[in-house]
């Protein structure tokens, strides 16, 4: 199986554009329709709050991903609420979903978020 391509938006974002910047040079995608937007009207508030979250977890998410969002939030809300309908397999496609959101500790670990690169090294000064 090959690895999933990391999208446009992400890559700048977290810098990946800049580390590897012949990776992205002639990467073209679709536009984004811009940042991720409000919760759909239709959700109930556990359902709000996940969409919260997710806004806040993970600021990559655009307006084309609102569709599996709003699949991840229905979820974690479900999740959140405890009780019966709390199964194995939700847990499965919630862990699922996470992954195609690149928000799975895997994924994540291939990230640098803007700025942690730029800091200075704490224990840079025990080097010489």
């Amino acid at each position: 199986m090959g690895r999933n391509r990391t999208p446009l938006e992400k890559a700048k974002l977290t810098g990946a554009d800049r580390k590897n910047p012949q990776r992205f040079r002639d990467r073209s995608e679709p536009d984004s329709g811009g940042p991720l937007g409000n919760a759909p009207k239709y959700f109930t508030a556990e359902q709000r709050k996940a969409w919260d979250m997710f806004k806040i977890e993970l600021e990559w998410l655009r307006s084309a991903d609102r569709a599996i969002v709003e699949l991840a939030c229905i979820t974690r809300a479900e999740i959140m609420a405890g009780g019966a309908n709390v199964t194995a397999a939700l847990l499965r496609e919630h862990r699922q979903q996470l992954s195609s959101l690149g928000a799975s500790p895997t994924s994540r670990s291939n990230v640098a978020l803007p700025g942690e690169a730029d800091e200075p090294d704490p224990f840079a000064r025990f080097d010489s």
